[in-house]
């Protein structure tokens, strides 16, 4: 019978034992409790000191010495068991690795943290470790504690863990920035974690943040839209902590740069307005527009929006004698066909190609100025002041762009049937201006420390940026043509090594391991491993993160799938958490299940603001974000629209 005290010994320190594995022999009082994955903790003397030193039991081995004689196999093989032998003979033990240690001088002083310097003798009681000990331990730290899941192996003992900002110690920080990686498959429950630990990092209004988002999730959970069925309050709590946040998408941000600007034309497909297919072509077209307007007088990226500058530059392209058709293509025939493809556009006021180009000069436009550059945007992030730091969202997903086209209404109609995959936002746009983000930032935080210690301020920038997919951004492997790729690589890698000491940490999400490059694995010190790396490669990998003990890795090869339980309310979400991510980790990882979303709220006491209630994504929103060309909605592309589309008689 399960015994409910949690102060009666389970267990006993054997031998051989040392200060790194102690060997316990389980008490029969506990053999058919549940042991595996609950944290424990035994007392002993240490110079004097009261010491008391924790785990986490990760694996149980059972032995019976009469099961292991060969002459006693004939009598097993017969009924399955000894008489008087089999069960009762039975020994348990485990092998536990001591994690956090905790020594105080007397009763009325509290807990601090200490080294085991010497062996536990034999004999030691080892007891479960309940959450009134727990937190009589963590006294002296309660305000620096946050609570994301409970003990793998006790759902009675919620863990706690360390989510501090970067900044002054005496305001609560670390000092210096730390670099995180949560990874998992899809459906362990990596975004909610995520959010959980965002939620812990906006308590702190010292903390600036950044996301950096191509799956959209998190700017639409800051847009106050529902996310997954976590039951998560995400935009409640930020909310009720008023902690500013907003979301920025294309048509929020003004982009710059030549570089952008020809990345931005060809994904529009201004060159298939032209009906230019050749690669090389395209390439041509764009370098004879860019040299265009920088060689016309009064002519910038950012006052290309009329008819009239297309149409000077279109002109420009088809002269005869001082033209660029040549060099967009080096026969005479193709040449003639765009002059008269020129030509057809100048007099159909109709064309698609006005509205492409309109969208397209729209993104570059100054106006009134109250659209911000990338580097405006990261700028005044990492320079907010102390006490009102905002977090800020970059979408760089589809649906959510398109969502913002529809928000422009009318004005740009046409491209919002286009094809949203391929015409509105490639993958090499988001690399260029993830480029801008990462350099700007690897700038910056070095530059305002240096400018803040000439003035006699030692503070850093205290900012955490946060990447979904990182994946994407900084693969192990990298295709040999993709120079956009593996230029945003080295700045990443350069950044993730070199930013720590200016107080900007890097938050890597993501479903791999072996996907990500080593380099970025190397520096991370938070790690929190989910569901679903328990396979070749990425096995491997888990295994060098954690140190290759084979009892850590089998109990993480144990968890249990989450889409595999039978009734949602009975679902789990289990986790393996290496580095100093909690008070109660040493060299081990730690286990736990994470909270739902209402749990989480309420056991960190966190207010939630919940006088707006949250939306619905749009439908086709939702399609959209599944798959090209899903349910009932057919994709279009740019050159799949009607020349005369604008017009009236349509």
């Amino acid at each position: 019978m399960e015994n409910n005290d949690k102060n009666i010994a389970i267990a006993a320190v054997g031998s051989p034992s040392s200060t790194e594995e102690m060997a316990i022999s389980i008490f029969d009082n506990s053999s058919q409790r549940r042991l595996v994955g609950s944290l424990v903790y035994l007392d002993m003397q240490q110079e004097g000191h009261q010491v008391r030193a924790t785990g986490q039991i990760v694996s149980l081995e059972m032995r019976n010495k009469w099961h292991e004689h060969d002459i006693m196999q004939n009598i097993i093989k017969q009924d399955g068991s000894i008489p008087f032998l089999s069960g009762r003979q039975d020994v348990i033990t485990a092998n536990l690795s001591p994690g956090a240690v905790f020594s105080r001088h007397s009763d009325m002083d509290m807990w601090g943290h200490e080294v085991l310097g010497t062996v536990p003798p034999t004999g030691t009681k080892i007891k479960r470790l309940d959450q009134a000990t727990l937190d009589e331990l963590l006294r002296s730290q309660k305000d620096d504690l946050f609570y994301i899941g409970r003990a793998y192996g006790d759902a009675s003992v919620s863990l706690p863990m360390y989510v501090k900002h970067f900044g002054n110690p005496a305001r609560g920080g670390q000092g210096e920035a730390y670099h995180s990686l949560i990874v998992g498959k899809t459906g362990s429950g990596k975004s909610t974690l995520a959010k959980f630990l965002l939620a812990g990092y906006a308590r702190h209004e010292d903390m600036a943040i950044l996301v950096v988002d191509p799956k959209g999730e998190f700017a639409d959970e800051i847009s106050g839209y529902a996310v997954g069925d976590s039951g998560l309050p995400f935009r409640g709590l930020l909310m009720g902590m008023n902690r500013a946040a907003r979301r920025y998408g294309i048509t929020q941000v003004r982009l710059e740069g030549y570089e952008l600007f020809e990345d931005v034309l060809l994904s529009l497909g201004l060159d298939k307005s032209l009906n230019i297919r050749g690669a090389d072509n395209k390439l041509e077209l764009a370098s004879a527009i860019i040299e265009i307007i920088r060689e016309k007088d009064g002519m910038t990226l950012d006052n290309l929006r009329s008819r009239a500058v297309l149409k000077e530059i279109l002109e420009r392209i088809a002269d005869e004698e001082d033209g660029y058709v040549d060099r967009i293509y080096k026969s005479k025939e193709p040449q003639d066909a765009l002059r008269k493809e020129i030509e057809r556009i100048l007099n159909n006021d109709k064309h698609r190609i006005w509205q492409v180009w309109d969208f397209l000069a729209f993104l570059f436009e100054r106006g009134d100025g109250t659209r911000q550059t990338v580097g405006q945007i990261v700028r005044s992030l990492m320079e907010s002041p102390e006490g009102d730091r905002p977090m800020i969202a970059l979408d760089l997903s589809v649906p959510g762009n398109r969502r913002d086209l529809e928000d422009l209404g009318d004005q740009f109609a046409a491209l919002r049937e286009a094809d949203e995959e391929r015409d509105l936002f490639t993958d090499a746009l988001q690399k260029k201006i993830i480029y801008r983000i990462v350099s700007d930032m690897r700038r910056l935080s070095e530059t305002i420390v240096s400018e803040r210690m000439r003035a006699g301020k030692k503070s850093n920038v205290n900012t955490l940026v946060v990447f979904e997919e990182a994946h994407r951004y900084a693969p192990r492997q990298i295709a040999s043509d993709d120079e956009d790729g593996k230029k945003l690589k080295a700045k990443l890698i350069e950044a993730v090594r070199e930013t720590r000491k200016f107080g900007l940490g890097w938050f890597f999400i993501d479903q791999t391991i072996g996907g990500l490059d080593k380099e970025i694995i190397q520096q991370v010190r938070c790690s929190y491993i989910g569901y679903g790396l328990s396979m070749g490669e990425e096995l491997n990998a888990v295994r060098e993160m954690v140190g290759g003990d084979a009892r850590d890795v089998a109990l993480y090869r144990s968890f249990k799938d989450p889409a595999s339980y039978g009734r949602p309310s009975e679902k789990k979400f289990p986790w393996m958490a290496f580095g100093p991510v909690s008070p109660m980790a040493a060299n081990h990882p730690l286990f736990f299940n994470a909270f739902d979303g209402k749990d989480f709220s309420s056991f960190n006491v966190l207010p939630v603001d919940d006088s707006v209630r949250p939306m619905r994504l749009p439908p086709q929103t939702i399609a959209g974000r599944r798959s090209k060309g899903g349910g009932n909605i057919k994709p279009v592309s740019m050159d799949e629209l009607p020349e005369d589309l604008f017009s009236e008689n349509i």
